[in-house]
């Protein structure tokens, strides 16, 4: 007897699993129910396989806690937004301060002849790679605050989404 296919289960049926195991009291991990969400939130076929999925659930609730998670999962990118652009405001302007203060350091010591020839050059040059440092330090922030933002927003669409459904679903039956 040959065994049968594994199949890989999709992340939206795999989320209504998660609900509706959290709705019976069962432990679900917080990663992968993170990893879920994330795969569910930024892939539009994700989105309308889950809210299939929703209508499809035996359990009037299960759109509600899919919801719920689905709230909880922005407020935590959110929260990790908000704590990026923290960073790197303080990183950015720190690391700019830094570097200002190496070239008007290195300025300084070749004026009054303290260093002079190839290491005031040097020393020229190195305050100067302080400033790139710092440009790319901000760029890295940024580009982290920009997927956390895109993050944050799916997963309040595919919220207001899934409680829309949920409501027109509680409707019908």
């Amino acid at each position: 007897m040959t065994p049968l296919p594994e199949f890989e289960r999709r992340p939206a049926t795999a989320l209504v699993a998660m609900a509706n195991a959290l709705s019976m009291g069962d432990p679900v991990s917080e990663d992968a129910l993170t990893q879920i969400i994330r795969a569910v939130s930024t892939s539009s076929s994700e989105r309308a396989a889950l809210l299939a999925a929703i209508g499809a659930a035996n359990d009037p609730e299960t759109g509600l806690t899919v919801a719920d998670l689905l709230t909880a999962f922005a407020t935590r990118a959110g929260d990790a937004e908000a704590q990026a652009q923290d960073a790197d405001q303080v990183i950015g302007q720190w690391s700019q301060r830094l570097a200002a203060g190496a070239l008007l350091a290195s300025f300084g010591a070749a004026i009054a002849g303290t260093v002079t020839g190839g290491l005031a050059f040097g020393l020229t040059l190195l305050s100067f790679s302080g400033f790139i440092f710092a440009t790319a330090s901000r760029l890295g922030g940024r580009a982290r605050r920009r997927i956390k933002t895109q993050e944050r927003e799916a997963a309040e669409s595919l919220a207001r989404h899934v409680l829309e459904a949920a409501k027109n679903t509680g409707s019908t039956k």
